[in-house]
């Protein structure tokens, strides 16, 4: 009767390598190839993972700076674009009630001679000022520092601040 053994091939002891340098170099393969295999395994190290956070921080921090500048670029053109909005509707009002005072923006907005979703506030939270001086109809709003008088605020129509220097 043949058992499984005499199936198996005959192993010589031939077939092994008998250089010791060859078989140290093949084992030494078989290590870089495991330890390729736990690094790929193992991810990103603290050092890494720092690295990318702080490019990533450098990075939101230059995009937030470009964003705030536009959003005070965009806060001055729609506080000016609601002044003279206000200027000819009290240009206007001026007109049909000739008789009468200097309305207020929200008599204005009260007697539609604004639109109803009109905001009464500049987007720095502070009520637009007009102001009825004889012929000329100004509209006032603090600016960003929230001051009257200061460097920043806004005029319709706009005063020259080069008279006096």
């Amino acid at each position: 009767m043949r058992t499984i053994r005499d199936h198996e091939p005959q192993r010589s002891h031939r077939t092994r390598s008998r250089d010791p340098l060859a078989s140290l170099a093949s084992w030494r393969l078989s290590l870089s190839r495991s330890r390729a295999a736990r690094r790929a395994e193992r991810g990103l190290t603290l050092v890494e993972l720092v690295i990318v956070i702080t490019i990533i921080g450098v990075l939101t921090a230059a995009i937030s700076i470009g964003v705030l500048q536009a959003q005070k670029r965009a806060n001055l053109g729609a506080a000016k674009t609601a002044c003279s909005t206000i200027r000819q509707a009290t240009m206007q009002w001026k007109a049909v009630n000739p008789g009468l005072d200097c309305p207020t923006v929200a008599q204005l907005k009260t007697e539609k001679d604004l639109d109803t979703g009109f905001n009464l506030k500049d987007p720095w939270n502070n009520l637009y000022q007009l102001n009825c001086d004889s012929d000329e109809i100004t509209c006032t709003s603090a600016g960003p520092d929230r001051k009257e008088g200061t460097e920043d605020d806004i005029h319709v129509p706009q005063i020259d601040t080069t008279e006096g220097k």
